[in-house]
């Protein structure tokens, strides 16, 4: 009931900021300025921009299938992509991105899959995701300093910020993954705040289920490092499904007619932009995404179109995506849970 309630609080939020942010930032543009903005737009680059969302799920998926197989465990299409949509749909909602990992760890639970398994499998994802992301605002920041840090001082600081604890983020997770001693310690420090606030009542029975669990998770964590294979693979894949989400915007450049700018400095923009977002802890960086990306858009688009390519690179690459990614929550959480279907004859 407590987590419901939660969930219902994070929605309101993000509506709120939805809300905020077409009022403080679209305020004085109108629908039909959006439709004139658009008209002439090339479709085929629109629905190429779609297809980057699907691939962008499909590297997500494929990465989740090819861990779970390395690990004996097998899980079809359908769980996959039902994982990911969930983990998705819980980031966009709750603050800083942190309601989406529990989420898809207990739906994968609930599959059979053990959380010592399944915590990995979640926590490499997190861990080289953000390395992708770190690697590729790297070399954005060393082939386009001067145009991407000259538009705006807020930007710059958001981006210092939000390279530097993305950075530490990793090394944490990195340390949490393979540190033998770090999560025992972890475990320890919470099993006794748990005891002295009388939340825990067996602490010694507590500790030695909590110590076989995590020998399950250590052994899962050592074979993924003593197999270096199987982390260059989900690199890659990673790698290809960021660049499957940034690459949208180059595509929403290309309809608009515009060829100035390179591939590599649209989403170098987007990428530096994704990071100084990452820092602001909102619902899916809303609001202060919009901000920014209205403020880069001037730049690469003009005044005239800057709007209108926001909303839909926007549109595309986030809104439409979690409301799809909501709808398709409800019918892999609550119908498929309800009605017994057999997952694995889907």
């Amino acid at each position: 009931m407590k987590n419901k309630k939660q969930y219902i609080l994070s929605i309101i939020l993000f509506l709120a900021l939805l809300i905020g942010t077409y009022y403080f930032i679209l305020r004085d543009y109108s629908i039909d300025m959006f439709i004139d903005s658009i008209k002439n737009c090339n479709i085929i680059y629109i629905i190429m921009a779609f297809g980057c969302v699907f691939l962008y799920s499909f590297f997500a998926s494929l990465y989740t299938k090819r861990m779970f197989y390395h690990f004996n465990k097998k899980i079809n299409w359908y769980q996959a992509f039902g994982y990911l949509f969930t983990e998705v749909y819980f980031s966009a909602i709750t603050p800083s991105s942190i309601g989406g990992q529990p989420v898809q760890m207990i739906e994968m639970k609930k599959d059979g899959v053990d959380y010592q398994m399944n915590s990995v499998v979640v926590l490499l994802h997190t861990a080289i995701y953000k390395i992708c992301l770190l690697i590729l605002a790297t070399l954005a920041f060393i082939l386009f300093y001067d145009d991407i840090f000259s538009q705006n001082k807020l930007f710059v600081i958001l981006f210092s910020l939000g390279y530097i604890t993305t950075l530490l983020l990793i090394l944490f997770m990195i340390a949490l993954i393979y540190s033998k001693k770090l999560i025992p310690k972890i475990i320890d420090l919470l099993i006794l705040l748990g005891s002295k606030l009388h939340i825990v009542k067996d602490k010694d029975n507590l500790k030695v289920k909590v110590n076989d669990a995590i020998t399950g998770y250590q052994k899962c964590a050592k074979f993924t490092k003593d197999n270096p294979k199987i982390l260059i693979e989900s690199f890659f894949i990673l790698l290809f499904q960021r660049l499957s989400l940034l690459s949208i915007s180059y595509l929403i450049y290309k309809s608009f007619g515009f060829n100035t700018l390179s591939y590599a400095e649209l989403i170098s923009f987007q990428v530096c932009l994704t990071l100084a977002c990452d820092f602001v802890p909102t619902p899916g960086g809303v609001a202060i995404s919009e901000g920014l990306l209205l403020q880069i858009n001037r730049f690469i688009y003009g005044s005239r179109f800057a709007t209108s390519a926001m909303i839909l690179l926007r549109g595309i690459s986030f809104y439409l995506f979690i409301i799809f990614c909501g709808i398709f929550y409800i019918f892999f959480h609550f119908i498929k849970r309800h009605k017994a279907i057999d997952i694995k004859k889907i």
